[in-house]
């Protein structure tokens, strides 16, 4: 049984320990406490990982025809591939025992074994489209769309050994000044590797799904999404479709005995076509905003919604005429341009005190703009102003009256605020906190300016 020395203790402390664990040691007179443990030989390093083991191929997905006569359909999916088991750890390299040295010995540990790899998962089964205009003609066709099986998962390999200690005791005698004693020296095997830990099992792949349209006629291929450039929008009507199909369940119960298919199956029901154009009408150039690229959708009502990425803000409205749905463009700007604002100038005194915010971005022609403010004066006296705390004398919206614009300078007469008229007097160490909503359409954005120091 191998004990492990509590931290402050060496292995001579537990030299006469028994074999019960909870007995407290009973120690020699002539024993004395060693000061070190030492290590030697070297550790084994531990053993690779193995492998995860590949997926399998997906089934391949086809088109077929119910014409009355026996047919088989296969589209299984592949089977995943086994893992890898890991690696063994390395057995710990043994260099000779020291002798007869004035500290207890640590052996050296074996390397824990590498863990096994995941196996692969099987592939999914592969979809089957079936037409038929005869129900009669289903159960004729057998079709084998199972998913592929799962591999196994690596097996995790065993540790390498520790070393062993060839003398697991010995004395030192110890003499001073006449008088000698004599100390007891332990040496603790090395512990082996760890075994690694074994991989997990791949998931079985699904098996393939069935749809069935009842029409002897090909479906053409649906387009329910269109993403193309904003140019090619304002130049013709972009045209969009979407198949409907319902969900029903028992597909293994049309088709012929044995077949391996997923339960569920889709079945043609009809087909909506709308189309999607742009109208421009804003205020502003379009050549800036021609690479813009919004993306067009059709749902299963036939009703067609046009969206616009995060990178533009647009406003505008929605038309729709005989399956043309037109969006008009009144407004637009690009997102990263609302917030490009910053403090301008203050001026004045009491009443008469203003502070401006500059549009660095001159878009302001084309977003609603509102101000909130915080204003915090310091109530300490000029000369002691770091031990002062600063007091809200103001916090909520600024009114639109006293606002104004000149291009895309903002102005803010703040002294007309229901404020003292004291606070805003030069020498006032103040804080100016402004928080800036910018709105258009549903788009909005705020951005917070701040500024603290003597007017």
């Amino acid at each position: 049984m191998k004990y492990k020395v509590p931290v402050g203790f060496t292995l001579a402390a537990i030299a006469f320990l028994t074999a019960t664990p909870f007995r407290e040691p009973i120690l020699s007179p002539l024993v004395a406490l060693a000061d070190e443990i030492r290590s030697y030989g070297t550790n084994g390093s531990s053993g690779r990982n193995g492998r995860n083991g590949s997926d399998g191929d997906p089934g391949r997905s086809q088109t077929i025809r119910a014409e009355g006569m026996p047919l088989q359909v296969f589209a299984v999916g592949g089977d995943g591939r086994d893992a890898e088991d890991g690696y063994s750890g390395q057995s710990s390299t043994c260099s000779s025992q020291p002798r007869n040295v004035r500290y207890d010995l640590q052996a050296a540990d074996g390397g824990r074994g590498g863990d096994g790899g995941r196996g692969g998962n099987g592939g999914n089964g592969g979809d089957v489209v079936l037409y038929y205009t005869d129900p009669s003609t289903l159960p004729l066709v057998y079709v084998d769309a199972r998913g592929g099986d799962f591999g196994r998962g690596g097996r995790g390999a065993r540790g390498g050994s520790g070393c062993r200690c060839r003398y697991r005791d010995w004395e030192v005698k110890v003499c001073n000044n006449g008088t000698c004693k004599t100390e007891r020296y332990f040496c603790e095997d090395g512990e082996d590797g760890h075994y690694g830990r074994h991989g997990r099992d791949g998931d079985m792949g699904q098996p393939g799904q069935l749809w069935l349209v009842n029409q002897a006629d090909t479906i053409p291929q649906g387009q329910p999404r269109q993403i193309q450039s904003l140019e090619t929008f304002l130049r013709q009507p972009v045209a969009l479709s979407r198949n409907l199909w319902d969900e029903r369940s028992g597909a293994r119960s049309l088709l012929a005995s044995g077949s391996r298919i997923a339960d569920t199956y889709k079945e043609y029901a009809g087909r909506v076509e709308g189309q999607a154009q742009i109208v421009w009408d804003a205020p502003r150039a379009r050549t800036r905003f021609l690479a813009t690229s919004p993306t067009a959708n059709i749902n299963r009502s036939g009703d067609v919604r046009i969206q616009f990425p995060e990178d533009i803000w647009v406003d505008g409205r929605s038309d729709r005429t005989e399956g043309l749905t037109t969006y008009t463009i009144t407004n637009i700007v690009r997102a990263n341009k609302v917030t490009r604002l910053a403090l301008g100038l203050s001026s004045g005194q009491g009443r008469n005190y203003t502070i401006a915010v500059i549009d660095q971005a001159s878009e302001s022609d084309y977003l609603n703009t509102e101000f909130e403010l915080r204003y915090r004066t310091s109530t300490a006296s000029p000369n002691d102003r770091r031990r002062g705390r600063f007091v809200t004398r103001y916090d909520g919206k600024v009114p639109n009256r006293l606002v104004t614009r000149e291009n895309n300078r903002f102005v803010l007469s703040l002294g007309q605020l229901p404020i003292d008229a004291d606070y805003f007097d030069p020498g006032t160490m103040a804080s100016v906190e402004l928080s800036i909503r910018r709105s258009l359409g549903n788009n909005q954005a705020t951005q917070t300016l701040k500024w603290q120091g003597e007017l």
